[in-house]
């Protein structure tokens, strides 16, 4: 009994350290596919732009699996979503937004069409496109105390299976115009948990990412929307 115990306790404690072997998140795959757009899609003059803009707004997510595929899994959900809007609705109170809409994704959609959005912006009269896209690798392992699994019990209440997610972030400011990419802001994140088995949550552990990390991207968009000609009531 005494040693099953002991067993028992050693599991538990070095689980976090004696993790199983994961496969990596592939950061080139995911620049490549970032940059792997149909137009030239390197950063022009901001201040070729005047406020206030009527704005177009794409969102879009690829979840990316070893080796390299890129899949429709995870998406930005509606706390996402609502949060991009209050970003949207305080510029637009600052004046750098006169108006804004949301390209529902559709199939025949994608974030590396952007020429295709960007008809899509221009059949709205839009003066810029925004699209926010991100690519997500979740890595699910069991670690050592996974061994504890064998009993409901032990699924329940020891922390047997693992989770790691990365998330990187592109928002790109497009002017419909002339075809071209005026902003660029980039974010990632990372998020790990050891948790049971039976219990792991790894929607919410996503859900947590997505927030963290979309949150710091439209943060450092706002700021660098004072990079645009003054909103109009600081004129």
């Amino acid at each position: 009994m005494k040693n099953a115990l002991r067993i028992l306790t050693a599991a538990v404690i070095l689980s976090p350290f004696l993790s199983g072997c994961i496969s990596g998140f592939d950061r080139e795959a995911a620049e490549t596919r970032f940059e792997a757009v149909n137009i030239d899609n390197s950063n022009q003059d901001i201040s070729i732009i005047k406020t206030p803009l009527k704005v177009a707004v794409f969102g879009d997510m690829e979840t990316m699996s070893p080796p390299d595929t890129f899949e429709e899994t995870w998406d930005w959900s509606r706390g996402d979503k609502q949060l991009m809007v209050s970003y949207l609705n305080n510029l637009e109170e600052l004046g750098y937004i006169s108006d804004y809409f949301v390209i529902n994704d559709r199939p025949e959609l994608s974030m590396q069409d952007i020429s295709q959005l960007l008809m899509e912006a221009e059949k709205q009269n839009a003066d810029v496109l925004l699209t926010v896209r991100g690519i997500i690798q979740v890595n699910s392992y069991f670690n050592p105390a996974a061994i504890l699994d064998l009993t409901i019990l032990g699924a329940c209440l020891f922390p047997g299976s693992n989770r790691d997610i990365m998330l990187m972030v592109r928002m790109n400011l497009w002017n419909v115009k002339d075809k071209s990419c005026i902003l660029t802001v980039k974010g990632e994140g990372v998020k790990k948990i050891s948790e049971p088995t039976f219990l792991i949550d790894t929607e919410g552990a996503v859900n947590s990412v997505k927030r963290d990390t979309l949150g710091k991207v439209l943060a450092e968009f706002k700021k660098r929307c004072r990079d645009i000609k003054p909103p109009k009531q600081l004129q």
